[in-house]
């Protein structure tokens, strides 16, 4: 299994999963692959010098491996220096804000009636609070 950065086609994909579009030419993506069998990866956008957002799609239930894990953190938290990391998840989805608060994500706020059915959750984790950050990758290829 092997990490993989910027492809278009797999960027696309986990946009599509995760309810957002991808823009190569200001989004970033990082893919968890099996062969080209797509497992699992993040999308991040808006970025603003301080903070980016991130979008999360899996495909596998073994997606987010602890090398996936401390890539897909360290990259906005170390490479890019950022002070925070934004999700922002449709309330109603509670299988992904249960992912999202595992991982470490702390609810920010809630905008009321951004989608027919409900409200926008909006979370945030900073460098300090995580945990991932703290661990070893073992073997970045897998």
């Amino acid at each position: 299994m092997t990490i993989v950065f910027n492809d278009i086609g797999y960027g696309r994909a986990i946009s599509a999963a995760a309810g957002t579009a991808f823009n190569p030419e200001v989004d970033q993506c990082i893919a968890r692959v099996d062969g080209e069998r797509l497992l699992g990866g993040v999308i991040y956008q808006g970025y603003t010098g301080a903070s980016i957002g991130i979008h999360m799609a899996g495909f596998d239930p073994h997606w987010a491996s602890k090398d996936m894990l401390w890539v897909s953190f360290h990259y906005p938290f170390v490479q890019l220096g950022c002070k925070k990391l934004f999700a922002q998840v449709p309330a109603y989805n509670e299988r992904a804000l249960e992912i999202d608060r595992k991982l470490g994500f702390k609810e920010e706020t809630r905008v009321r009636d951004v989608f027919p059915s409900g409200d926008l959750v909006v979370l945030s984790m900073i460098p300090d609070e995580c945990r991932w950050l703290r661990i070893r990758p073992r073997n970045l290829a897998g």
